[in-house]
């Protein structure tokens, strides 16, 4: 895990530090950053049907919308990115989780 919190960093650096560089050309560098999305990557892994849907669920547990993203809502925001809309939009680091850097659980107190 260490080293996947690396790499995204970097790309959230490198897309910050380019987008200054290339501005003055006019070409914009954002990063979507997203959040558990629902891909086929855990079931090529191997990991069986029951094990998947409790992952699923544990982590929906944790997202405050209560669910994970879908690929088309992530290429949705990727299009918006891409388009003339966003054409204000550079050095972003944009996260599309679901409200899961916004979740702040209840304090417990006894």
């Amino acid at each position: 895990m260490p080293f996947y919190c690396i790499a995204k960093a970097g790309l959230d650096h490198f897309a910050r530090n380019y987008a200054a560089i290339l501005a003055p050309s006019g070409i914009r560098i954002n990063n979507l950053n997203p959040g558990a999305t629902d891909t086929p990557i855990l079931s090529r892994t191997g990991v069986p049907e029951e094990m998947l849907e409790k992952i699923k669920t544990n982590v929906a547990k944790g997202v405050p919308l209560g669910r994970w993203g879908t690929a088309e809502e992530m290429a949705e925001f990727l299009a918006f990115m891409a388009s003339d809309k966003a054409s204000y939009m550079t050095g972003q680091c944009i996260f599309v989780d679901g409200g899961v850097l916004i979740h702040s659980p209840a304090i417990k107190f006894d």
